[in-house]
């Protein structure tokens, strides 16, 4: 197939561009360094070629090939079935090389002119190489009946009817049919954010290359400050769009998947979340190695690490170790991926770091002349505080691993350990990014810091008061919010005077004014929202969180969903929100799609639950309950309490051998409470068995309640659902309308996030512009 050709054509040629930049940079002739040139773009354009072919597979409907029929459908949308591209292991590693080996391009053209291309791009060209070789490995372009050659490999006459084959061998009369449709996108993925995420988030993944690759080159030349000005510009872009990329993906998370929140700590979040982490403290200590030449080994290990994260962060998605314990977490590749993973991990590490060991006796140690009140200690203490939020993390999201190898079953930390964690640390760097900018280099005058603070402490002291009169408590939290106001007021107060001076300076101080927008955000919506479960029988108003709800009825949308609209009132004024709840047939499960209504100083969000079908008391009917979530049926209120699972069950429901599951419900009426148990047997030939409990009114009549379905939740199992069958019998039973059950919540000041998130991205991009302004006048000073 040509499009293997074309990666493999590719990969020769970053392989040989290594080569060749290694000749060069060991004292070969001029011809070395055009034959790398040429080299390496001859490996851009065969990557381009073969991710172009893979578009033109996908946009024409090849479902011969795996990856087409895996990913894609004849019904998806354009830009959906564009976006299958990268949906899959093989189409994401293309895309992640398809981006760094065009980055490749502007970063050859600037060592070149810095005179650090043959260092750096013979590196940055292994790099290369490995991304190429993991699609020859997780090849996009193999054909569906080489893999599932038992189902799909026949010989003999081909029988009347069947167009959709191919002839593999005429003379053994071998030919092979494949499908005239694909199993389609995920409907988790079906969102336009999908367009747009993925592709942010691999090319910063993609940016984070190039510190590493610097670093290396610094090394080997042995210059270990100019590297430093050299990298910065880069290492502010990865940070700048691997950040954004981590914001969209939370947005995504908020507005699709509607269980409220933005960041939920997974295991593939957060290691997106680390090398970011990195990236940032290593801008920090950069800064100040320009300005006073200290953290020269520092400033290598940080550039080295934060690739080093990436690097684990995709051993992490992509090896199968987490299993379970990750919603983002790609099947098991098999075990060639993950050992060519876990080699690249050791090979890269081995080479930065085993470099950086072998210069440390020649790195010149500066002695410190900066005191305590000097920005140069507050950027130390604040890389100092984010390096260690990032260990926290590491521990955190290697905890399958972890749990793996010392328990032998792999398991996930709780939220609150990050919480517990990092919420110290948290308030360390929101005080130090407001302190720094208001501290002088070398050394700061008492008098004159307190001056400098007076007027931030006061709006922050202020700020505090004001949260407090609305009922907050927690002593941490109302010290997290005192010192990210403090921040976002020091930053305010320097960055207007930098900006009367000159603006092109305000970078730093618009970055930070971000982060603590954002970190005052992340506290109001997250750890003071507010929920309620609401049951909307149709055409009744409900007052739920200061709001009038009226559920009106359902719709099919477009899609083949349905949409319930629910009316909003809010003083006079009526809004209308439509969230979507469908059986997915992909998932075999019930999706869900929360709307929400946005206003200046909250957002109104409604996350549908169930819906139960209008019945007149004694007829049949399903109803689907979440966990602790309560629902009338006649004179009795029923709740679903939480699975019972006997030990040995899960084993044996992976293992295909007989299990019991129990879905435990309590019974009201009245004063009286009774628990009973819902029994499914599965595992068998004959199929999935429930038994039926009957319970018996003491105001006469009764009720049969049957197990039909559980609806697993893979984000969170706290959060699965079961769907149950109820035969009444009650004379007494009234009947009950039509009845939409969702959750209603409130998220105060969520906005703040997300103008966080655009403010920090102005401030990253004014620095960038700076920075590469500074590097290219240092350029033509030292041409001169």
């Amino acid at each position: 197939m040509i499009g293997t050709i074309f990666v493999r054509i590719a990969f020769a040629a970053a392989l040989a561009a290594f080569l060749f930049y290694l000749r060069r940079q060991r004292g070969g002739n001029e011809k070395m360094l055009v034959f790398a040139r040429a080299s390496y773009h001859t490996a851009v354009v065969g990557l381009m070629l073969a991710f172009a072919t893979l578009l033109y597979l996908i946009l024409t409907h090849q479902f011969q090939y795996t990856y087409v029929w895996n990913y894609s459908s004849t019904d998806l949308p354009l830009p959906l079935l564009i976006s299958t591209s990268y949906a899959g292991q093989e189409g994401s590693f293309m895309l992640w090389g398809l981006f760094t080996s065009m980055i490749g391009l502007f970063l050859l053209q600037y060592t070149s002119r810095k005179e650090y291309e043959p260092e750096v791009m013979s590196v940055y060209s292994l790099v290369l190489s490995f991304l190429l070789l993991m699609l020859i490995v997780k090849n996009p372009f193999l054909y569906i009946w080489d893999s599932f050659p038992a189902d799909l490999v026949k010989s003999g006459p081909i029988p009347a009817g069947i167009t959709n084959f191919t002839i593999l061998d005429a003379g053994k009369n071998l030919w092979a049919q494949f499908p005239v449709e694909g199993k389609g996108l995920n409907p988790l993925l079906q969102n336009y954010w999908m367009v747009i995420h993925p592709q942010v988030l691999f090319l910063g993944f993609s940016s984070m290359t190039v510190p590493y690759a610097l670093a290396i080159g610094g090394l080997l030349k042995r210059d270990y400050h100019s590297w430093i000005r050299v990298a910065t510009p880069w290492s502010v872009f990865g940070a700048m769009v691997l950040g954004t990329g981590i914001i969209l993906g939370g947005y995504w998370a908020y507005e699709t998947l509607g269980w409220g929140g933005f960041w939920a700590w997974d295991p593939v979040e957060n290691s997106s979340l680390i090398p970011w982490l990195l990236c940032v403290a290593s801008i920090h200590t950069a800064l100040t190695q320009r300005k006073s030449g200290a953290f020269v080994r520092t400033n290598f290990a940080l550039s080295l690490s934060t690739f080093m994260m990436v690097l684990y962060s995709t051993f992490l998605t992509r090896s199968g170790v987490l299993g379970e314990t990750s919603v983002h977490s790609f099947v098991d590749p098999g075990m060639w991926v993950y050992w060519l993973l876990l080699g690249c991990i050791v090979l890269f590490g081995a080479i930065g770091f085993g470099l950086l060991f072998l210069r440390m006796r020649e790195m010149p140690k500066v002695p410190v002349e900066h005191s305590f009140f000097s920005r140069e200690f507050a950027l130390f203490l604040g890389a100092a505080a984010l390096t260690f939020v990032s260990i926290f993390v590491v521990v955190g999201t290697s905890s399958p691993i972890i749990t793996s190898l010392l328990k032998g079953k792999a398991s996930a930390v709780d939220i609150s350990y990050y919480v517990k964690t990092n919420l110290p640390l948290g308030i360390a760097i929101t005080l130090l990014s407001g302190l720094g900018q208001l501290l002088w280099w070398k050394t700061s005058r008492a008098t004159t810091l307190a001056r400098r603070m007076a007027i931030p402490a006061v709006l922050s002291a202020a700020t505090t008061s004001a949260v407090v009169l609305m009922g907050w408590e927690e002593p941490l939290i109302l010290l997290f919010v005192f010192c990210s106001a403090f921040s976002l007021f020091a930053n305010v107060q320097v960055g207007y005077t930098i900006y009367a001076g000159n603006p092109r300076y305000a970078g730093g101080a618009l970055a930070h004014i971000g982060i603590a927008i954002m970190c005052i955000g992340f506290v109001t919506s997250e750890r003071y929202d507010q929920k309620k479960t609401v049951s909307l029988e149709k055409g009744t108003p409900v007052a739920a969180l200061g709001y009038q709800l009226t559920y009106v009825g359902y719709a099919p949308t477009p899609e083949g969903r349905y949409a319930f609209q629910v009316q909003v009132e809010r003083n006079g004024r009526v809004r209308n929100v439509s969230p979507v709840m469908y059986f997915s047939n992909f998932t075999q499960s019930v999706m869900r799609h929360p709307d929400l209504i946005n206003y200046l100083n909250r957002d109104f969000y409604v996350a549908p639950l169930s819906l139960e079908e209008a019945s007149d008391g004694s007829s049949d009917q399903q109803i689907e309950l979440a966990k602790s979530t309560a629902t009338t049926i006649g004179n009795v209120q029923v709740t679903f309490e939480e699975f019972v699972i006997p030990d040995g069950a899960r084993d044996a429901m992976m293992g295909g051998k007989p299990f019991e599951l129990r879905a435990r419900l309590s019974i009201r009426e009245g004063k009286k409470k009774t628990d009973i148990d819902l029994l499914m047997k599965g595992g068998t030939s004959e199929g999935p068995t429930f038994v039926p409990v009957t319970y018996h009114s003491e105001q006469g009549g009764q009720y049969v309640l049957t197990l039909v379905r559980i609806l697993p939740n893979e984000e969170d199992s706290s959060k699965s659902k079961v769907v149950i069958s109820v035969k009444s019998s009650d004379q007494h039973a009234k009947p009950r309308p039509e009845t939409l059950v969702i959750e209603a919540s409130i998220k105060p000041f969520i906005n703040l996030v997300w103008v966080g998130t655009v403010t920090l991205v102005i401030g990253f991009l004014i620095t960038i512009f700076r920075r590469s302004q500074e590097a290219r006048l240092k350029n033509n000073v030292d041409s001169d």
